[in-house]
């Protein structure tokens, strides 16, 4: 059975959910922000910590980058800044990744899983997660939006961990993906929007580039991007020098998109720079509400009612261990 329990984090209430093999630190007046996830089996932190600042509860209608960014938060009901585009909250300004990830949040144990839920400040919604533990190294991550209103709402979820990476990681999609380009430094992978293959494409210098290689520092090549409809429910980083990977599965009709976003430094533009890879399962593309709501891709859920999904984490180390959760790797 998990374990739960309060602790202080730096002075700020926390609480740690974990059982034998798997640790996790998670701050509920902070967006419920996971702070550390951490494998016992190999002594190894999977998540990315920022260097030069320190955890503190945001405003709400901030800026996300002007505090840390560390860790895993929730980005709904959108990630990019936007007014809501329709009736009845037309006009209404959605914050910077959403509400939910500046927002305090509830919880409660049940059964041992860990429930915790927020409200809107301008929208009327709920938004729950509930993360339980099994004793094989895999997280179920489940989430509920419940619609407080008669009018449906238009919405975009993304997961939003930051996960600690070496040059040699790299992001395993299934085959037939290809991939959609929301930002590149410089403009590098051509234009907003623009489509290309996963994983080698070429660069708008003419270079051949591996998508899926985060590769060294500094390169100037940052780059957010989003999967095409995914044809199989798994998304996967691993790095195979110490084998570690992190690997997300589902079913692809209730999260039919991934986003992939490398950090080689150069961001965010105040402090230390990051050295990190952001692997995103989301329902929607891409990361403006308005945009994705012109073109389709958003989720919606309806007056009075809500809409669920479930996402599971399989965390481990060996390449065997892994290809047992999303196939041959050679075959990606």
């Amino acid at each position: 059975m998990p374990r739960l329990c309060k602790i202080d984090y730096l002075g700020m209430p926390g609480l740690l959910y974990e059982n034998d093999v798997l640790s996790i630190t998670i701050l509920p007046q902070i967006g419920a922000k996971v702070i550390s996830l951490y494998s016992k089996a190999d002594g190894y932190e999977l998540l990315w910590r920022q260097p030069d600042r320190t955890v503190q509860p945001p405003e709400y209608d901030s800026v996300f980058t002007d505090y840390d960014i560390s860790g895993w938060d929730e980005c709904f009901p959108t990630i990019y800044p936007v007014n809501y585009p329709e009736p009845p909250w037309r006009g209404a300004a959605v914050p910077d990744h959403g509400e939910v990830w500046a927002l305090p949040w509830h919880w409660e144990q049940q059964n041992g899983a860990l429930v915790m839920w927020t409200y809107s400040v301008r929208f009327a919604y709920r938004f729950q997660r509930t993360f339980t533990l099994a004793e094989d190294n895999t997280l179920t991550i489940s989430y509920q939006v419940t619609n407080l209103s008669p009018f449906a709402l238009k919405a975009l979820w993304s997961m939003h961990p930051f996960f600690k990476a070496t040059p040699q990681s790299r992001v395993l999609l299934p085959p037939q993906t290809s991939i959609r380009v929301e930002a590149s430094d410089n403009g590098h992978l051509g234009a907003y929007l623009s489509e290309h293959p996963w994983p080698l494409t070429v660069d708008t210098c003419g270079q051949t580039t591996d998508l899926s290689l985060l590769g060294r520092p500094r390169q100037g090549t940052n780059s957010k991007l989003f999967s095409t409809r995914l044809f199989a429910g798994w998304a996967a980083l691993y790095e195979p020098q110490e084998e570690h990977y992190a690997a997300f599965t589902f079913d692809p009709a209730e999260v039919p998109y991934v986003g992939v976003c490398t950090l080689r430094g150069g961001w965010p533009e105040r402090g230390a720079e990051a050295f990190t890879l952001i692997l995103e399962p989301c329902k929607g593309w891409p990361d403006r509400l308005d945009t994705a709501v012109a073109q389709g891709d958003y989720f919606s859920v309806p007056g009075e009612g809500r809409c669920q999904w479930q996402v599971k984490l399989h965390l481990g180390k060996g390449q065997p261990n892994l290809e047992r959760i999303i196939g041959p790797i050679t075959a990606q």
